[in-house]
């Protein structure tokens, strides 16, 4: 992205702030005069600013949407309004997008943070080196700490100017900003063209995001009333003007603000004047523009059209050079005086850019063809390496063949780097160039690869008309296949395996070969076809030489279809032993490795391996700023805290799986994870909650029906489980047990098992719940997290055959065996009731009170209100607890106030919360500020007493 040069006329740029005394003069902006004199009216449209302001100024996050056709002055109305607001000296983060570099990962976000002060900055290494390859939600959270510390001196400004050109990456991590910002003063300002692609901002529904927060305005701008034109005309002629003149001008440019200065910078108040004269014609914008631009003496002609060429701001000096003119201040001069040009002559280069991007394009129009070629190739030896691609592109006469050559080389350098984005910027400016058609067609097909695997398909969806013309071969037919597998169209798996199988055919196509097997295997995976998936997966990583940013994804690919197909733990064996002899290139190798071991040994029942596995994955993709498929690793980590029976994490790191896949769109997470989402709702008697996430993973599920039908299936037989319901358990298992094999159940078995053959046995089908046991118990052999739930179900199915003595023998060694890592309190607790209702109902009522003891405090802990109060009567007249206390009533908390509360328990600082949820200390503060009042607590120690208190209780 084009930075803006900082200075005194830009009012959507804050001035570098310095070092001072006092930390928060620090850590603020300053917002500068406004020296525009052509923005008039809007009164209305200001108003509606000011109150969203002001609902910043209460720490109410606030949103305003600016939108309308090019020209109609939206940022003219940003501008006047910043300007009104300098005595404040708000703090102010801004950048203004350019379809240019729409490939620039984290451009926007670079812009937003690169006039805060160093030393701040420095503080939030993502932020400071913008890292291509950071997961768009780890830089996001980034900027929510940062906006958290600008906070202190009142409210925060973001303001993004033709959003709809940002960057993907900056869009998602914006995105998952606003979705976090609750209890902030924070006023986000996004300037958007209603009249290109509306509303989409890098694949970014800004309309429905905006609407989705609670303090939003919405501002369709449309053309200037009579008395805004009545204005402006008298500021650029100097006096007033008649009414019946004035209706004329509104009616000839239907008040549209740009059109309407240019055509009063072009004609004379005189001639205006007299009703018999006509206006210039044709009415268009463009047209008038080029009038404007062939009236400019000569060396003010060249100079402008140099800035054109330069697009965004750049030194006068630089500029002069390119046009070749010799004198360029008076070249200058007109430029200013109709408005075409903005300049800062504060700062020491003094930088120049054309005022609006409508007459940039019309200039650009209007150069001559030879002439936009000489200034092209002049600006390619003046400006960097990066930026010159475009300029000796733009400066070629025809194809050639080592340009595109050079293209195609810093393409690999930048998906080398990660930047699979520019990756394929290159490579499409290089198939521009190339001198055969089959190189330009071969260059077109590997930059929609590029975008494809970088899951760019919006970009990829324009090309698709010369992508079908391209002659069929691997190639073509990979893109196509890629494109059509995510959408789950007719035809995909045939392109992917047309592409496979020439691709063996042909020689230096190990690329092709490799994705074409990988998008293969996840199709198969999709479709409920692991074992298919497995050795196609297989041969993918034999392929020699495999690139290394493929690589860790086609092994964990592999992972995944291995487990579908043979099971969890065949899986991680294997999967172990291939990552233990294959060296690894990257933290980013690292990272995704360890996710997708995580994910195995959470499925195999290794669940504190997991957790550990999947806790270093995420922290190392945080540190290193590299993607790790968070969305599913937040999910798998809530279920392995689910088990081990930290409920209140589960359900924060659920959260967090489901606001990373919304900000960065990835529907194929969402059934996962709003399945695990619910367990723990369920569990503890949420019914509303659980029963909302459930039919939400159903919901998505119809997108991938045969991949998340064992996900709804366990959401509603946890649900059922929780209720007490065994025929519900079985209605809802009944998708796994008629499923394929090989398309979750095996994968997924430590989950389901236990719940099958507990409702077996509690609707009495004992037959079918022995030979369901003893399927569990062979997989209790190699699954630590199922032995306690063996013992209780074995105990439990012998007592219900009548054989008592063997079931409390079983339910003795059960209790008397140490302490396992992998133990889930819930089976712990349900074995320890299920013994001392046996002992019970034998008469001996003192070891039985014991065994009610232990279930009961397990399922206090865990807060499981529906088993305690199923278990109500067992429970009553019992020994009451060592340690009593008030209980809080977390009722009547929110989940956000629940959460926190759970987090100040453990010990959390303010600031280690807010980095815990991905919201900003602020929010942190006003929640914590109303559960203070709600308990009347003094302060955060007793809040921490009496949530562990709390935890300790036991009913």
């Amino acid at each position: 992205m084009t930075p803006q040069a900082p200075g005194a006329s830009d009012p959507l740029g804050p001035q570098d702030a310095g070092r001072s005394a006092a930390a928060r003069q620090e850590q603020r902006a300053v917002v500068s005069a406004n020296g525009d004199t052509t923005f008039v009216g809007r009164a209305a449209e200001l108003e509606r600013m000011n109150q969203c302001l002001r609902q910043a100024w209460c720490g109410k996050a606030s949103s305003v949407l600016v939108q309308g056709p090019a020209g109609i002055g939206k940022t003219a109305l940003v501008r006047h309004w910043l300007a009104r607001l300098a005595p404040e000296n708000h703090p102010v983060l801004r950048a203004a997008c350019d379809t240019a570099e729409e490939d620039l990962a984290y451009g926007v976000i670079g812009q937003l943070t690169s006039r805060v002060p160093s030393f701040l900055r420095s503080r939030f290494p993502l932020l400071a080196g913008t890292t291509p390859t950071a997961e768009p939600f780890h830089v996001g959270a980034e900027l929510l700490e940062l906006i958290g510390e600008l906070q202190s001196g009142g409210p925060v400004l973001i303001v993004v100017d033709d959003v709809q050109w940002a960057d993907r990456p900056s869009a998602q991590a914006l995105g998952f900003v606003l979705r976090r910002l609750e209890a902030d003063a924070v006023l986000t300002v996004l300037i958007a063209r209603s009249s290109t692609d509306p509303g989409r901002a890098g694949g970014l529904d800004l309309p429905h995001l905006i609407a989705g927060m609670p303090h939003s305005c919405d501002l369709t701008l449309t053309g200037l009333d009579t008395t805004d034109v009545a204005e402006l005309a008298a500021r650029v002629y100097g006096r007033s003007v008649g009414t019946a003149t004035v209706e004329r001008l509104r009616d000839h440019t239907d008040g549209h603000a740009l059109y309407l200065q240019t055509l009063l910078a072009e004609v004379p108040l005189e001639r205006v004047s007299r009703q018999q004269a006509s206006l210039p014609v044709p009415t268009s914008l463009a047209q008038a523009l080029r009038r404007q631009l062939d009236a400019l003496p000569g060396q003010a002609r060249g100079l402008v059209e140099g800035i054109a060429v330069l697009s965004g701001p750049a030194p006068l000096a630089t500029v002069a050079q390119v046009a070749s003119v010799p004198e360029p201040d008076a070249a200058l001069e007109p430029l200013l005086a109709n408005g075409m040009v903005r300049w800062w002559p504060s700062h020491p280069t003094t930088p120049v850019a054309i005022d609006h991007a409508l007459q940039r394009d019309a200039i650009l129009d209007a150069i001559a063809p030879r002439r936009l070629r000489e200034l092209h190739a002049a600006a390619a030896t003046l400006v960097d390496r990066p930026a010159s691609w475009s300029h000796r592109v733009a400066a070629t006469h025809g194809s050639d063949a080592q340009l595109a050559r050079e293209l195609e080389q810093a393409a690999t350098d930048s998906h080398t780097g990660g930047e699979d984005d520019r990756a394929a910027t290159l490579l499409l400016w290089a198939s521009e160039v190339a001198a055969t058609r089959a190189e330009r067609e071969r260059l077109l097909l590997i930059a929609a690869a590029h975008l494809l695997w970088a899951q760019q398909y919006t970009r990829v969806e324009p090309l698709l008309s010369r992508i079908e013309a391209a002659e069929p071969g691997p190639l073509r037919s990979l893109v196509l296949g890629g494109y059509a597998t995510p959408r789950r169209e007719p035809g995909a798996a045939a392109l992917l395996t047309e592409a496979l199988r020439g691709s063996r055919a042909e020689a230096d196509t190990a690329f092709v070969s490799a994705m074409a097997g990988t998008w293969l295997g996840i199709n198969h995976i999709l479709e409920g076809r692991g074992a298919q998936a497995e050795p196609l997966l297989r041969e993918v990583l034999a392929t020699d030489p495999l690139e290394p940013q493929l690589a860790p994804w086609a092994l964990g690919t592999w992972g995944l279809a291995r487990a579908y197909a043979r099971g969890a733990r065949a899986a991680l064996a294997e999967y172990d032993t291939i990552t233990r002899t294959a060296p690894t290139h990257s933290a980013a190798e690292r990272a995704i490795q360890r996710g997708y071991r995580g994910m195995l040994h959470m499925w195999a029942g290794d669940l504190t391996d997991a957790q550990h596995e999947l806790t270093a994955a995420l922290d190392l993709a945080r540190a290193e700023g590299c993607a790790v498929t968070a969305e599913f690793t937040y999910a798998n980590l809530a279920a392995s805290q689910y088990f081990l029976g930290d409920w209140d994490a589960a359900v924060i790191n659920a959260d967090l799986a489901l606001a990373i896949a919304d900000a960065e769109e990835k529907p194929w997470a969402f059934s996962y994870a709003y399945s695990v989402a619910s367990w723990a709702p369920a569990g503890r008697g949420a019914w509303q909650r659980a029963r909302r996430l459930a039919q939400q993973s159903q919901q998505w599920t119809r997108v991938m029906p045969v991949y998340g039908a064992p996900h709804v299936a366990l959401a509603e037989a946890v649900l059922a489980q929780a209720r007490g319901d065994h025929p519900a358990v079985l209605t809802a298992l009944r998708a796994i047990l008629d499923a394929r094999p090989d398309s979750g159940p095996l994968a997924f078995q430590t989950w389901w098992r236990p719940l099958y053959v507990e409702a077996l046995i509690g609707t009495g089908d004992l037959d079918a719940a022995g030979t369901a046991l003893a399927d569990l118990v062979e997989l209790a052999g190699e699954a630590p997290s199922l032995r306690l739930s063996v013992a209780w179900l074995s105990g439990l199915l012998a007592q219900e055959r009548g054989d008592t003595r063997r079931a409390r023998d079983l339910f003795t060694e059960g209790l008397g065996r140490p302490a396992g890592v992998d133990d889930p309190p819930l089976h712990r607790a349900m074995l320890a009731h299920s013994h001392g209702r046996l002992l019970n109902g034998s008469g001996e009522h003192r070891p039985a009170a014991a065994s009610f003891t232990e279930a009961r405090e397990l399922l206090s802990a865990l807060g499981a209100e529906p088993f305690l109060a199923r278990f109500q009567d067992d429970f009553a007249h019992r020994p009451p607890s060592p340690h009593p206390a008030a209980r809080l009533p977390l009722a009547e908390l929110t989940d956000r106030e629940r959460d926190i509360a759970q987090l100040i328990g453990r010990g959390l600082t303010n600031r280690e919360i807010a980095a815990r949820l991905f919201v900003s200390s602020k929010t942190v503060e006003y929640h914590l500020s109303h559960i203070y009042q709600k308990f009347s607590l003094a302060g955060r120690r007793e809040l921490r007493n009496l949530v562990q208190q709390h935890n300790s209780l036991s009913i």
